[in-house]
């Protein structure tokens, strides 16, 4: 995968924090009409505790790096 795709989830008490690069803000905006991604972000909607919160966000990491690998693949 491209080195300029990173991202950093972190966890700080009960708040959860996403820091992605410019590279996957790109890969994100364009997410918009991918299910799985419309699949997470409901997910995330509906997830009532900070550890449920964390874990749909390392998913929708995973799928924004997929994501990346194929447009990298174009």
């Amino acid at each position: 995968m491209n080195p300029d795709n990173e991202i950093d989830i972190e966890r700080i008490g009960g708040i959860v924090t996403v820091t992605i690069s410019a590279a996957l803000q790109r890969v994100y905006d364009r997410a918009d009409k991918d299910p799985r991604m419309l699949q997470l972000e409901r997910l995330m909607d509906q997830a009532e505790d900070g550890a449920t919160q964390e874990l749909v966000l390392r998913e929708m990491a995973n799928r924004l790096e997929e994501l990346a690998r194929v447009e990298d693949m174009q």
